[in-house]
């Protein structure tokens, strides 16, 4: 025993501290050990390399929460650590499901595999790790690989989940409660004990405890004043389920349901899911310059910032050649002024090679930016000034290509699951990380026939039906319905995926993959609700307004020009703020009797007419200093009226929603 130890070695029991702090980086100190040799910092240094002999068994952190560079523009790159990264990814990394593994680089990932190790390495194989830390890992999706790699390795852990996650919004926001730290974070904390003995054999013992729902700071710091140790806590005692989930788990008969989209046979004939393709949103990393209400400002915002690009790339390869055999990093060469220019890593590798970029009109088309709020976009199909096209060019290859998709909410939304239908260019965040499933793909003409047209327009594209005919064969078969066609198909899907008890049943699937469609009872009473929801959705802009009362302090005025001006927003509240029934319109006019029920249609966190008070507004980004003017796009449509009206009709599509989506049947799983 310790005691034994100490006795033999002349020792006084009990704690022995180690004299003095270490000042270093903890990661890069176990990297190597030169590391601790700082000039000047001589008996830091010994102390460091005793630090890094010496059996650790214990360890108690707050590891930092950050993740590094917020962007290309702020040159504050992340730290390499090649040997905790590697641990990292033949662990963490190895056991995850997810398609974006990158948040498990994080900081306080980082520390957590530190840790682990550390004890680990101690020679006794045993050990306790204690930390406060960002609690995402408790049920993030890319975390599953770190949540089954403690169970293999820990004997015991303990999970204390203090909630406070204010990366949400609406219902989910205010059940998450007060944040723990106050303004220090923004994220879910938790409080973690792993415990490690040696000889343990087979998966940790699985703690949890979640501190509750819509409680204050003030209350959850009570209730751990009370509790105060892990003996006088109410543990809940927790079996993982196969996909390594610790809460929220998911129901298994769900995987025996066709998937809307299948990652490993993406693209392919043979497919098992619904749709062959399917694509994320567009993903600018530029939003300020890449979208704007105003088509002309747009272009020449682009213009600005293609130009300036142009004119550092002209300037890096000019400096080259002026001084041969100098080395300098495109990172520490190019201006970082964030009114000129958004940086991202595919612009710097550009200047490094010398690559000009043009603009191009053709690249400008109508967007769904927002739930409701339709934009100009610069939809760059080289990627040059966009940062992530995935497969949007298959699916919206050219301004007015026909075709429809349906986005659900991707993996790694903290907004709830929702599910919205486009006819245009979806944005990333029109439905968080949201996947999209079309109806039609398009494939560009390779043919060098004269007589063919190979630009943007029809004649230069190939279009084909997206879901597969095995699942058209399948519905006709199963229903006994040869009048089936793949319509039908598509327009139940967006029915049942506005299904109050099918996203009840399932969420915790629908928060953690793709979506899954079982074949219901009453499909056809599916078919013709989700093409009525399809219709309202995508034609809400010629829908009957609801009949709002208008209150003014001004007589309307009788020219057009003023009739732009008169009703022109700047930024829609309710007053009083928490009375929903009345809208303040702008300094003249206001819109009364809202009804309390256009706020339960809910789509992307939000109810759709709080996108629209969000979204038509006058905005300044504050980095690049460009301004988006909602009001442009009313003169844009040529229609003064634009936007007083389409806060009337999303009124009127919310309530038709919610009506809708009242009518759809029970839902009954036929089994197959």
């Amino acid at each position: 025993t310790f005691a034994d130890v100490a006795k033999d070695a002349n020792l006084h029991l009990g704690y022995v501290p180690f004299e003095g702090m270490v000042l270093t980086d903890t990661f890069q100190l176990s990297e190597s050990a030169h590391q601790v040799n700082i000039p000047g910092l001589e008996n830091n240094s010994e102390r460091a390399k005793r630090e890094l002999e010496q059996p650790i068994q214990v360890i108690v952190m707050n590891p930092p929460y950050s993740a590094g560079q917020t962007s290309a523009n702020d040159n504050n790159q992340n730290e390499k650590y090649p040997k905790l990264d590697s641990r990292i990814e033949e662990t963490y990394v190895k056991r995850s499901s997810a398609n974006l593994k990158n948040s498990l680089y994080d900081s306080y990932i980082r520390a957590i595999r530190w840790a682990s190790d550390r004890i680990s390495d101690n020679g006794r194989g045993e050990g306790v790790i204690a930390f406060v830390s960002n609690g995402n890992f408790i049920d993030g999706n890319a975390a599953d690989g770190l949540r089954k790699s403690l169970m293999h390795e820990f004997s015991k852990i303990y999970i204390y989940n203090l909630r406070g996650n204010q990366r949400t919004s609406g219902e989910t926001s205010r059940r998450e409660g007060g944040k723990i730290f106050g303004s220090g974070s923004r994220t879910p904390v938790a409080i973690a004990v792993l415990v490690k003995k040696a000889g343990h054999v087979g998966e940790a013992e699985l703690y949890y405890r979640d501190i509750g729902d819509y409680l204050s700071r003030e209350e959850k710091l009570h209730i751990l004043d009370d509790e105060s140790s892990i003996e006088g806590t109410s543990w809940n005692s927790i079996v993982p389920d196969k996909a390594g989930d610790w809460i929220n788990q998911r129901d298994e008969s769900y995987e025996a349901y066709q998937p809307l989209g299948d990652k490993a046979t993406k693209g392919k004939e043979n497919t098992s899911a619904i749709f062959r393709l399917f694509s994320r949103g567009l993903a600018t990393s530029r939003d300020a310059w890449a979208y704007n209400f105003s088509r002309a400002k747009l272009e020449q915002n682009m213009n600005r910032t293609i130009g300036f690009y142009n004119s550092e790339v002209q300037r890096y390869q000019e400096f080259i050649a002026q001084n041969p055999g100098v080395s300098i990093r495109v990172e520490d060469f190019v201006s970082a002024d964030s009114t000129q220019m958004t940086w991202d890593v595919s612009n710097k590798t550009g200047v490094k090679q010398g690559s000009k970029v043009s603009f191009k009109n053709s690249y400008m088309v109508k967007s769904v930016y927002r739930p409701f709020c339709t934009q100009n976009a610069y939809f760059d199909h080289n990627a040059k000034f966009v940062n992530r096209i995935y497969k949007l060019v298959d699916m919206f290859p050219y301004a007015g290509a026909e075709n429809l998709a349906i986005g659900t909410t991707g993996r790694g939304s903290t907004k709830g699951f929702s599910t919205l239908i486009v006819d245009m260019l979806p944005d990333l965040e029109l439905v968080s990380k949201a996947q999209w499933f079309s109806y039609y793909t398009y494939e560009k003409n390779e043919s060098e026939d004269l007589f063919s047209s190979l630009d943007d327009g029809d004649n230069g594209y190939t279009r084909r039906e997206n879901i597969t005919d095995a699942t058209l064969a399948a519905y006709r078969e199963f229903y006994r319905d040869q009048a089936i066609t793949k319509w039908d198909i598509f327009y139940y899907i967006y029915a049942l995926l506005h299904h109050p008890e099918y996203r009840a049943k399932y969420a915790s699937n629908l928060a953690k993959e793709l979506p899954r469609v079982p074949k219901a009872q009453g499909f056809r009473k599916y078919v013709d609700i989700g093409r009525e929801l399809a219709d309202l959705h995508l034609n809400y802009e010629s829908v009957d307004p609801y009949p709002l009362i208008e209150k003014s302090n001004q007589s309307e005025p009788e020219t057009i020009d003023d009739l732009y001006g008169y009703y022109a927003v700047e930024a829609m509240k309710y007053q009083p703020k928490k009375d929903s029934s009345k809208l303040i319109y702008n300094s003249h006019l206001t819109l009364e009797g809202i009804p309390a029920e256009a706020l339960d249609y809910q789509v992307n966190g939000k109810s759709a007419l709080e996108w629209v008070v969000e979204r038509y507004c006058v905005k300044t980004d504050k980095k690049s200093q460009i301004t988006n003017n909602a009001n442009d796009y009313s003169r844009q449509v040529g229609n003064p009226r634009y936007i007083i009206d389409l806060v009337k009709r999303i009124v009127t599509v919310s309530l038709r929603t919610n009506e809708l989506v009242s009518q759809l049947p029970q839902f009954v799983v036929v089994e197959e």
